[in-house]
């Protein structure tokens, strides 16, 4: 009888055991998982939601371009932008939030010549909040889309700016479409979260100003003068233009947020500037502006 009860109490002995080894086992398995492929996990899933933003800033950009090429009044265009991305469901994670702005008054451009002309333009702008993947910022800035993040921007896609030459290559003729973002309703500028941000726009009106001739100087003011140095730069480049030491035709630098553009006297430069409004709402349905 004896030793029938030391027999039956080792095989008790040896399933508790065993039960905290598989316990043990899970947990680190767990642990593996937690530390090391659910911050992967998380870091692709926030890059694949930027990829989405940089996308449906794309559709934003083409948004309004239907706007500036239809000219019809009264006839809004929702487009969404995704602010944020969930957690995941079964392991301990965070979730990326954005938000999403119309900016009045962030952008300035100035142009000297035999006229001078200056005016101030609204942008709408994303920025992430992200835990895993680094942050960005995509901006709506003058016609063009900017990518901005830690190490710098870009410009995303380029806004609409030509040169062509007159009779003599001496003289030339920058066209430059500016678009300005006004608010419309008088509600809300942003939105804050993760879930999709509705943003309606509207063609307000386009002005064909009068040429400014004998352009010495264009002045850019921005937080993203890197991107606008080098999308300036290298269109003045590839229209034949020459900035080297040996025959300058024209200067290109930073001045604290400013990018300033000199022209010299080896050649005459012509801008021709449209102006474009496209009022912009952050909110679902649509607010109609009283007259």
């Amino acid at each position: 009888m004896k030793t029938k009860s030391i027999k039956n109490s080792n095989n008790a002995v040896v399933g508790i055991v065993a039960a905290f080894l598989i316990i043990g086992l899970i947990v680190a398995v767990l642990s593996v998982i937690q530390t090391q492929y659910v911050p992967k996990w998380m870091r692709e899933k926030e890059a694949d939601h930027m990829n989405l933003v940089a996308d449906q800033f794309a559709q934003l950009k083409y948004a309004v371009d239907t706007h500036i090429s239809n000219q019809r009044k009264n006839i809004p265009i929702s487009t969404t932008i995704t602010l944020g991305s969930k957690e995941m469901p079964y392991f301990m994670s965070l979730r990326a939030f954005g938000q999403l702005k119309i900016l009045q008054n962030s952008f300035n451009i100035t142009i000297n010549g035999s006229t001078n002309y200056t005016t101030l333009l609204g942008i709408i702008k994303y920025s992430s909040y992200n835990n895993y993947f680094i942050n960005q910022e995509y901006i709506y800035e003058c016609d063009g889309v900017i990518l901005s993040q830690a190490s710098g921007d870009t410009m995303y896609i380029k806004p609409s700016l030509s040169v062509t030459y007159g009779e003599t290559v001496e003289n030339i003729t920058l066209h430059f479409q500016i678009v300005n973002i006004t608010v419309i309703g008088g509600k809300d500028q942003s939105a804050h979260g993760y879930g999709p941000a509705p943003i309606q726009t509207e063609f307000k009106k386009i002005e064909d100003l009068e040429p400014i001739e004998d352009v010495k100087y264009i002045n850019i003011t921005t937080n993203y003068n890197h991107s606008w140095y080098s999308f300036i730069n290298t269109t003045l480049i590839k229209a034949g233009l020459n900035y080297d030491k040996s025959a300058l035709d024209y200067d290109i630098f930073i001045d604290n947020d400013t990018v300033v553009v000199h022209f010299f006297d080896t050649v005459n430069v012509t801008v021709n500037l449209d102006y474009i409004e496209i009022g912009a709402q952050i909110a679902p349905g649509w607010i109609e502006e009283r007259k």
